[in-house]
């Protein structure tokens, strides 16, 4: 299970289930034999079960698992083997099962319940969160979807999924990624990912789909997409483009640039239209004052 870094970018994908303890020395296997390389810890405060006739793993109580730097709370974990051909059983000599039974083959795992995802530097939650090894992806959904580092948070209504072959993470349903007094929102938020020299991921490309706002320190663009680039920090806004700033200017076209290092945007034509701005009006005239009246003199009236 591994937890891939980035903006939107997680995933936890589950090889084997090797080993499952929980408290009170409920185990499913013994805690002393050799560890295989895709070991997986499974606690649980309260119960850790084992359906064999479903091929089932159920931890409940603040069931917890751990793989490397990679954690994994919720109140109930449930673990998935996948089911093996009956006449594949009977091909396998004796050391063969003895492997299956140390390594296993999960090819789907949940959590529910207070979900949260933890990895150096990161941290998810959600209600629940599904990962179809087979398909290599994992869905976060439910209530107060976020996503958060030490430097930028994302929230979403609808979902957060990673896809770990194609290292493509969306966030869906009003996503919203913030940084600082920067944001970039829109229905859909897809990042995508490149390993770097390191063994590392990170951020290259995202893009907005749907009702899309970038903010900067001096201005708001709208649109129907963005693509931020992250290597120049900038994000370029298409689809009836509007900006507007906090002195009531309003400029509209085809194109919006926002610098996010400059902390300015710019409107440029694309040669469909023309580019267009509604500057505020500011008057400058005192306001008149009523003239004053002569009073009359006694007795008399005007």
């Amino acid at each position: 299970m591994r937890l891939c870094a980035g903006f939107l970018a997680m995933c936890f994908t589950l090889g084997a289930l090797a080993t499952a303890e929980a408290k009170n020395a409920h185990a499913l296997r013994d805690p002393n034999a050799a560890a295989p390389a895709q070991q997986i810890e499974v606690t649980a405060d309260k119960t850790l079960e084992w359906y064999q006739d479903q091929n089932l793993y159920v931890a409940r109580g603040n069931a917890k698992a751990v793989r490397g730097d990679l954690t994994v709370t919720a109140d109930l974990l449930t673990a998935h083997e996948r089911e093996k051909p009956k006449d594949a059983k009977d091909k396998k000599t004796p050391a063969d099962k003895k492997a299956d039974n140390d390594a296993g083959d999960i090819d789907k795992m949940t959590a529910e319940g207070h979900v949260v995802i933890l990895k150096p530097h990161a941290r998810i939650t959600g209600d629940r969160a599904v990962d179809d090894v087979d398909g290599h992806v994992i869905v976060v959904t439910g209530d107060n979807l976020r996503y958060e580092t030490d430097k930028q948070v994302v929230t979403a209504k609808d979902s957060l999924e990673y896809w770990d072959d194609k290292k493509i993470a969306v966030a869906r349903g009003n996503a919203v990624a913030v940084k600082g007094d920067r944001h970039v929102a829109g229905d859909v938020l897809t990042a995508e990912f490149r390993d770097t020299p390191n063994g590392s991921s990170q951020l290259y490309k995202m893009t907005a789909v749907g009702h899309v706002t970038v903010v900067t320190k001096n201005d708001v663009t709208r649109g129907d997409k963005g693509v931020y680039d992250a290597a120049r920090d900038i994000a370029i806004v298409t689809g009836h483009v509007r900006i507007t700033r906090p002195d009531g200017t309003e400029l509209t076209g085809d194109v919006g640039e926002s610098d996010f290092a400059a902390n300015q945007s710019r409107l440029m034509n694309d040669g469909s239209g023309r580019v267009r701005a509604l500057l505020p009006a500011r008057t400058t005239e005192k306001a008149s004052k009523p003239a004053a009246t002569t009073p009359a003199p006694h007795g008399e009236t005007q």
